[in-house]
């Protein structure tokens, strides 16, 4: 962890004196670092006061530099508040019609979340393992709009992430620099991010949310469901639109299953025997990835994973 952390630190010490084009590659490799969640350790550079930059604090405690604290901020708030929530309508856009609903409880509580706290997470873990090569776009696209943000120029701050929340308190702040110019700025982030998305996905057809394979037939999850015996069909429509008896059979069936619990995103399951999981199955059910760690497998779902957990005890009676 020493080296690991004193390399990104270094890397981001590169960076500084680069000016708005600094600010973009930051930003820029910030997103990249989300799936190892290493991009902490780059942000300390700037945000704190590693460096000396305390950019974070600074602008909070007006005792930084009137247009230049907030540059390794500003960045954020377009693709936060407008750019992912505009990608999470190209993938409802693009997603299979038999899909769409399920799909969109998943996107438009993400596509809030993004646009109000600046919490992406949600998004990004929604497609960064089914399209890891959409997720580089994004990666691009975040830090382009990052050095173009900070040149033209805009100071804004946040105390917790790039949210509208944090946009209108920082906008009130000493440090601010032309905030207004934020909305017109992330509108056509907006723009951009629905064109290119919508069209990465259908040109290299991507296997984002909603676009998962399906069965050799051509029937999709809930077709590939209705397979399942008559009592536990009864018990899955019962359940909404999750596809119980199908995350049933990817897990190996009831008797492999010994418990069943769920976090912000992910269904965690602990089974018997980890060699009978059907990944071909469980890829069917609108997830996002499996994680496999020992007899422990992490399913992810999103925010719907609460009332996956819910579905599943409810067919094994737990």
């Amino acid at each position: 962890w020493p080296l690991v952390y004193g390399g990104l630190v270094s890397m981001g010490e590169a960076f500084i004196g680069m000016g708005a084009i600094g600010a973009g590659i930051y930003a820029f490799f910030n997103r990249l670092l989300i799936p190892f969640g290493l991009h902490h350790a780059l942000n300390s550079v700037f945000w704190f006061d590693v460096a000396g930059i305390s950019d974070l604090s600074n602008f909070w405690g007006n005792t930084g530099v009137y247009g230049q604290t907030g540059m390794y901020m500003t960045g954020f708030f377009p693709f936060m508040m407008f750019g992912l929530p505009a990608a999470c309508l190209a993938m409802y856009k693009t997603a299979k019609p038999g899909k769409k609903k399920m799909v969109y409880g998943l996107l438009a509580s993400a596509a809030f979340c993004s646009f109000f706290t600046g919490v992406t997470e949600p998004i990004e873990f929604s497609f960064m393992f089914l399209a890891p090569g959409l997720y580089l776009v994004h990666a691009l696209l975040a830090g382009i709009t990052a050095a173009i943000t900070v040149a033209l120029p805009v100071r804004l701050g946040f105390s917790f992430s790039g949210g509208a929340i944090d946009a209108v308190l920082s906008s009130f702040l000493p440090l601010a620099e032309n905030p207004w110019l934020i909305i017109p700025i992330a509108v056509v982030v907006g723009i951009i991010y629905y064109v290119v998305f919508r069209f990465v996905i259908t040109k290299f057809n991507l296997k984002t949310p909603g676009r998962e394979a399906v069965s050799d037939d051509g029937a999709d999850t809930a077709a590939i469901s209705a397979k399942a015996p008559a009592a536990e069909t009864k018990k899955e429509a019962a359940s909404g639109d999750v596809p119980v008896a199908t995350i049933i059979e990817g897990l190996g069936g009831k008797d492999n299953i010994l418990s069943v619990d769920n976090c912000f995103t992910r269904l965690r399951v602990s089974l018997k025997d980890v060699s009978l999981l059907k990944d071909d199955v469980i890829n069917t059910t609108g997830c996002s990835g499996i994680v496999k760690k020992g007899n422990d497998i992490q399913i992810i779902y999103g925010m719907q994973v609460g009332a996956v957990k819910k579905a599943v005890e409810e067919n094994l009676d737990l």
